[in-house]
């Protein structure tokens, strides 16, 4: 008898941990027919890809730390530099997935506001709050930044996503691995239903006007949160939206 009420004593006294909310998202995910069909094309299509080592050239064709694959849990399945479509923005694009989570610009539910922090995917915890931003023409931030640390969003004290090596990611893997194309076709629905496709503007980051990151909360000084919102290639980019506009690199001196 008493071992009864000491279990139940347990059960109502020890919190549950909760899942991570994308984890959360993708269990109750119920993707409709349009997001099956387009998942069932790209599975068809998928090809496994296999990065060459010693890559040289890197975003801006600047030799950095070398790429990692599975370095977080997108990764699983998406490259390492996984902006490919976009021409005009790619490699910008590719340079912040150095420093910047998957989800921070992909994951962003409605229903709930994040915090946003840095995450070490070593330790899988919150990094402390040192300055990791690297202001002035003579910084090459791609020397500064391994991607072993990054800003991804929180809920409370943990982040929301879903971890590299965590059991959540072995078994998506040995899903995919072991489905046929049905179950993959399910599957990848499921994963990409909590997502957004498009990410945010850059204007969302790079504005004086309530941006998305809190850039001194995250360990920038005050002259580098003001360098990084009004930095020029975004505003560069904001004055080009059709695609049939052409760049000139001459404009971003302006």
């Amino acid at each position: 008898m008493r071992t009864t009420w000491l279990l139940i004593t347990l059960l109502i006294t020890t919190p549950l941990t909760a899942a991570p909310l994308y984890i959360e998202r993708f269990q109750s995910a119920n993707p409709d027919a349009e997001a099956l069909a387009k998942a069932a094309d790209q599975v068809r299509e998928h090809k496994d890809v296999k990065l060459r080592e010693n890559l040289k050239v890197p975003p801006f064709h600047k030799e950095g730390p070398p790429l990692k694959e599975g370095e977080t849990f997108c990764q699983g399945c998406h490259l390492p530099l996984p902006h490919t479509k976009k021409l005009r923005t790619r490699s910008f694009l590719n340079m912040h997935t150095r420093y910047i989570g998957c989800e921070t610009c992909h994951f962003r539910p409605e229903d709930v506001k994040f915090d946003y922090r840095w995450l070490d995917y070593g330790s899988q915890k919150q990094a402390t709050v040192e300055n990791r931003f690297r202001t002035g023409r003579k910084i090459d931030n791609a020397q500064q930044l391994d991607g072993s640390r990054k800003i991804v969003p929180f809920l409370g004290a943990e982040p929301v996503i879903a971890l590299p090596r965590a059991p959540f990611a072995e078994d998506i893997a040995k899903q995919w691995k072991e489905g046929n194309g049905d179950g993959r076709t399910k599957l990848k629905a499921r994963l990409h239903a909590p997502l957004k496709k498009e990410g945010p503007a850059c204007a969302a980051c790079h504005t004086e006007q309530n941006p998305l990151l809190d850039l001194v909360a995250l360990g920038a000084n005050g002259e580098q949160a003001i360098a990084i919102r009004r930095h020029v290639i975004p505003q560069f980019f904001g004055r080009y939206k059709a695609e049939e506009d052409r760049l000139k690199i001459i404009d971003i001196l302006q």
